[in-house]
């Protein structure tokens, strides 16, 4: 690839590889160092096959690497916020963005494995193929996994209602 094709792709998959990396740091100055070193990590060592499957695994793998490295992580919150685009949408921007942290503070009180699934399932829309070839599960299992955590979550909703 020439420079220019790297950095036109880095550029258009930055924000969905932060996102992903922010779930295992939780901590946005982490999430950006993990994805840059991941980045290059996969350009050097990518073969053949779907870039973005690779480049999730590796950042995964450089995070448990780093984690192993470092004893203890201290946990922030993200504190960036997102600006309305009107005025007149406020009220509709605040449900659905109630809405997402409600479905993300339930994402995060799953198991690690479904967690996983449901985090590159939501936030980067994957096909189940990649999401299995990522977290290294069976695509079967992947399908399972997906259609136990929407019924729990939607069993959730109603208990709190």
């Amino acid at each position: 690839m020439k420079r220019d094709e790297v950095e036109a792709y880095y550029i258009a998959h930055y924000k969905a590889l932060l996102f992903y990396a922010l779930s295992f740091t939780h901590n946005r100055e982490d999430a950006e160092d993990l994805v840059a070193n991941a980045f290059v990590k996969a350009m050097l060592s990518f073969e053949d096959g779907n870039f973005m499957a690779w480049i999730y695994k590796v950042i995964q793998n450089e995070f448990y690497n780093l984690h192993r490295k470092k004893k203890r992580f201290v946990q922030t919150e993200d504190d960036s916020l997102e600006w309305l685009e009107s005025p007149e949408d406020i009220l509709q921007n605040y449900i659905e963005q109630e809405q997402k942290r409600w479905l993300y503070a339930k994402l995060y009180e799953l198991p690690k494995k479904e967690r996983e699934i449901m985090l590159l399932s939501v936030t980067k829309e994957l096909a189940d193929s990649d999401i299995a070839e990522i977290t290294g599960t069976s695509l079967s299992n992947v399908r399972v996994i997906k259609y136990r955590v929407k019924q729990k979550l939607v069993d959730m909703q109603r208990e709190e209602k």
